[in-house]
C-alpha cells in the first residue's frame, strides 16, 4: 500500500476477509480422529496394496474395525456420533482374508477389497506423498474406521450397509487399462435379509472420473430407497505440510454449496434434499466426490461416527443408482472437465471470479517459463502494471498531503477551539491546492479485491503443491525455510533454519514504508514502525509462493515510490494563504 492510513485499512481488511476463517481453525483445529491410526493393524484398509497371487485376486486384511456389532439406528433425523449403518448380512462367510483386485491406468492405481466391494487404495501416479523425491504416490483414500464407496440400503425404519458383505466377482487380480479403453469389474452378493447385490466398476484410462453402478434385487419389496456413501477421516495428514490443511465434507444440493467441518459434524446436521451435484471428501489440493448420475434427486446425509465423516446419499424408490466418482486432484480444468459443478469445491472466498482469473493466467505463464516461482514474479509484474493508474494516484495523493502537513497543524493550532472553522479552514486548504483528503481510499479499495483474488488463487493452487523455485525452496505451497541443522525450530512452523522469503518481504516492507510519506498523526507513525513485523510473523506459517509474490510486489513498489518521490522533491512548499 502507498501511504500509512492504507497500509492500516488494508491491514484491517486483511485479518478480517482472508484469515479469520484461518484463525478460527487455528485456535480451535479439528480434534484428532477418535481412533489413533496407529492403533489399527499394519493390514488395516489403506496399507500398500499386497501382490497378485493368483487369477481370482488376492488376499487383503479385512477392515480395522468391524461395523457389524455397530447396533442399528433410526433413517430420521440425525444425532451426534451416530454409527454406521449395520451391515447386511452375507450368505456365507468367505474363509481368511477377503481378495482384492488392483486396476492400473495411466493416472492411478486403485485397489478393491471383496469385503463390501469397496475401495483400500487410490493412488495418485502423477503426485507423491511428500517433497522427497523417493516418496511414495498420494493416496487419496486416507486411513480410517471405514472405506469409502459403500453401497446403502434403507429398509422400514433402518438403514444398512455393505460393509460386511463378501461380493465374488470373475475379475482377475490385476487388471490393466490399455490407452483410450475401459474396464468393468463386476461385484454380486446374495444376503440372509433376501437381497441381491450388484456392483460394477467401470474404469477409463486417462481421467480420475470412474463410474460406479449398483443395483439391489431378490427380496427387495421392503426397500425404500438405496444410494452410495463417501466416508473419510477429516484429520490433517503428516506428509502434507501446507498452511492448516484440515479436510470438509463438501457438496452441492440445489445449488448450495455446504462445507463441514469436524465440528459442526459433531453437533449433527439435518439431512438435506434436493439435487445432488456432488458430495465427498476434500482437502485444499485433493477430491473424493461422488457425482450422481441416475437419479439425481436424493437426501444426502452428512454425519460424523468413529472418527470418520460420512456422505450418504439415498434415492427413495430407486432399485438400480448409477454414479461418477471423481478421485483426484483439485485441479481446475479437471474439475470442469469432469462436472461444471465440481469446480465449486475449490473454495476461492468472495472474488473466486477474480482468483480463478489469475489462476488461469499463472497457468498461462508456466507455458512461457516452466517454474512457478518465475511464473509468480512475472504474474506480479502483471498485476503492478494493471493497477499502475490506481497506484500512482494514491501515492501521489499522500504525497501532496504529506506537503499540506506543516498548514494542517498551523491551521489545527489556530482554530483548535472552533470546530466549524477549523473544518472550513481545512477545505479551503485542499481546494486551493487540488488535493483530495479521500483520493487514496478509492484506488486502494480497486486494489482489495485483485490482492485478496491472488491470495486465494495461490492458496489455492495444487500447481504449486510440491513446486520447487530456487535453492532451498523446494515447495512453493509449504512454508519457507533454509534448513540450519544447529538453529532452534521456527515457531509455528516445522523448521529448523531460517525463513529467507519471509525475512526479505520483512526487509522491503520496512524500506517501502520508510520511503513514504511519513503520518501527521504520531499514533500512526508508531503504527507503522510494527507493520513490517507484524507482516514477517503472519507470512511465516503461510505458503513460499505468497511470501515471494508480496516481496516481488514490494520490490516494484519500492522503485515506483522511488520515481515518485523524486518527482514531488521539485515542488515548492505549499503557503498556507
Amino acid at each position: 500500500m502507498d501511504n500509512p492510513r492504507q497500509i492500516i485499512i488494508f491491514v484491517l481488511l486483511i485479518v478480517a476477509a482472508i484469515f479469520y476463517a484461518d484463525f478460527v481453525r487455528w485456535i480451535r483445529p479439528p480434534k484428532p480422529s477418535m481412533t489413533q491410526r496407529a492403533a489399527q493393524p499394519a493390514s488395516g484398509p489403506s496399507s500398500a496394496a499386497p501382490a497378485a497371487t493368483g487369477a481370482a485376486g488376492t488376499q487383503a486384511a479385512p477392515e480395522a474395525a468391524s461395523p457389524m456389532s455397530s447396533p442399528m439406528y433410526s433413517a430420521g433425523a440425525p444425532e451426534v456420533g451416530v454409527p454406521e449403518p449395520d451391515s447386511l448380512t452375507p450368505t456365507a462367510m468367505s474363509p481368511g482374508p477377503p481378495l482384492t483386485f488392483v486396476v492400473d491406468t495411466d493416472l492411478y492405481t486403485a485397489t478393491i477389497t471383496a469385503k463390501g466391494a469397496r475401495l483400500l487404495s487410490f493412488r495418485l501416479k502423477r503426485y507423491k506423498e511428500t517433497v522427497d523425491k523417493n516418496s511414495p504416490p498420494y493416496d487419496v483414500i486416507a486411513q480410517g474406521e471405514h472405506l469409502p464407496m459403500g453401497l446403502v440400503v434403507s429398509r422400514g425404519d433402518k438403514i444398512f450397509a455393505d460393509q460386511g458383505v463378501d461380493y465374488t466377482t470373475n475379475a482377475p487380480a490385476q487388471v490393466e487399462v490399455s490407452p483410450g479403453a475401459g474396464t468393468t469389474i463386476t461385484f454380486t452378493a446374495d444376503t440372509k435379509e433376501g437381497l441381491k447385490l450388484t456392483k460394477r466398476f467401470t474404469f477409463r484410462d486417462g481421467t480420475y472420473l470412474y463410474d460406479v453402478d449398483a443395483e439391489v434385487g431378490g427380496a427387495a419389496s421392503d426397500v425404500k430407497a438405496i444410494g452410495f456413501n463417501m466416508s473419510q477421516p477429516l484429520t490433517e495428514r503428516a506428509s502434507e505440510k501446507s498452511y492448516r490443511d484440515y479436510p470438509t465434507l463438501e457438496a452441492d444440493v440445489d445449488g448450495k454449496v455446504l462445507n463441514e467441518y469436524q465440528k459442526q459434524l459433531e453437533k449433527g446436521l439435518a439431512p438435506v434434499e434436493g439435487d445432488i451435484a456432488f458430495a465427498g471428501i476434500g482437502d485444499r489440493y485433493f477430491l473424493a466426490a461422488l457425482i450422481p448420475k441416475t437419479p439425481k434427486k436424493g437426501e444426502l446425509r452428512m454425519e460424523y461416527s468413529g472418527g470418520d465423516a460420512r456422505a450418504e446419499m439415498l434415492f427413495p424408490g430407486a432399485r438400480k443408482v448409477s454414479t461418477s466418482v471423481y478421485m483426484g486432484p483439485k485441479e481446475l480444468n479437471l474439475l470442469e472437465a469432469a462436472s461444471p459443478d465440481l469446480s465449486k469445491a475449490i473454495n476461492f472466498g468472495w472474488f473466486g471470479v477474480l482468483a480463478i482469473v489469475f489462476l488461469r493466467a499463472l497457468q498461462i505463464l508456466h507455458t512461457i517459463a516452466p517454474n512457478y516461482g518465475w511464473d509468480i514474479i512475472l504474474l506480479t509484474l502483471a498485476v503492478r502494471l494493471a493497477t499502475l493508474p490506481a497506484s500512482i494516484k494514491a501515492q501521489r495523493s499522500a504525497l501532496r498531503m504529506q506537503r499540506l502537513a506543516p498548514q494542517v497543524e498551523k491551521i489545527r493550532a489556530k482554530y483548535k477551539d472552533d470546530s466549524t472553522q477549523l473544518n472550513r479552514e481545512m477545505m479551503e486548504l485542499y481546494k486551493r491546492n487540488h488535493v483530495n483528503p479521500l483520493g487514496g481510499c478509492i484506488p486502494t479499495a480497486i486494489q482489495f479485491p485483485i490482492l485478496y483474488g491472488l491470495y486465494e488463487a495461490l492458496l489455492n493452487s495444487i500447481e504449486l503443491r510440491h513446486a520447487p523455485f530456487i535453492g532451498w525452496i523446494k515447495d512453493l505451497s509449504a512454508p519457507d525455510c533454509l534448513p540450519i541443522a544447529w538453529m532452534p525450530k521456527v515457531p509455528g512452523i516445522d523448521c529448523h533454519g531460517l525463513s529467507v522469503l519471509v525475512l526479505l518481504m520483512g526487509a522491503s516492507t520496512f524500506l517501502q514504508q520508510w520511503m513514504m510519506p511519513k503520518a501527521g498523526d504520531p499514533n500512526q507513525q508508531k503504527m507503522m514502525m510494527w507493520m513490517p513485523i507484524f507482516f514477517t510473523v503472519l507470512f511465516i506459517a503461510l505458503p513460499a509462493g505468497l511470501s515471494l509474490y508480496y516481496f516481488a510486489s514490494n520490490l516494484l513498489g519500492i522503485i515506483q515510490q522511488f520515481v515518485l518521490n523524486r518527482e514531488f522533491k521539485q515542488y515548492a512548499p505549499v503557503a498556507a494563504t
